[in-house]
């Protein structure tokens, strides 16, 4: 996930909009618009001011959490995470009990696919 994606991820969580969230870091909203479509990359001082106005650390305003070379954080890496990572689903933060939970949901949903796709191979 990229940088300015993750800023519009967590702006929208906390239910802020991008004038607001350029309010509270004293920069303009023009400039936030440019950070979320990463035409522009924020200073240190600002990444700084960014993380203080997510509630969130700068480390992970900046950390690479997909390996893909699409970019696309495939869901593996969001349900088999380390403790210490939040996930959030609008802006709900979802306990561990949670995630098994949803984990559980898809995987019944694909077992029931390969089941409907074994079925018709051999109707």
């Amino acid at each position: 996930m990229s940088l300015g994606m993750r800023i519009r991820t967590l702006r929208k969580a906390l239910g802020l909009t991008q004038q607001a969230l350029a309010d509270r870091t004293e920069v303009s909203r023009i400039y936030i618009q440019a950070l979320e479509s990463n035409r522009r990359m924020p200073s240190m001082k600002l990444l700084n001011r960014l993380a203080e106005a997510l509630g969130v650390e700068v480390q992970d305003l900046v950390k690479t959490v997909s390996s893909s070379p699409s970019g696309r954080l495939q869901l593996e890496e969001v349900l088999q995470v380390s403790p210490e990572v939040e996930v959030w689903y609008r802006s709900k933060k979802l306990k561990p009990r949670e995630l098994k939970f949803v984990q559980s949901l898809i995987d019944a949903a694909i077992s029931r696919w390969e089941e409907e796709d074994r079925a018709d191979g051999m109707a």
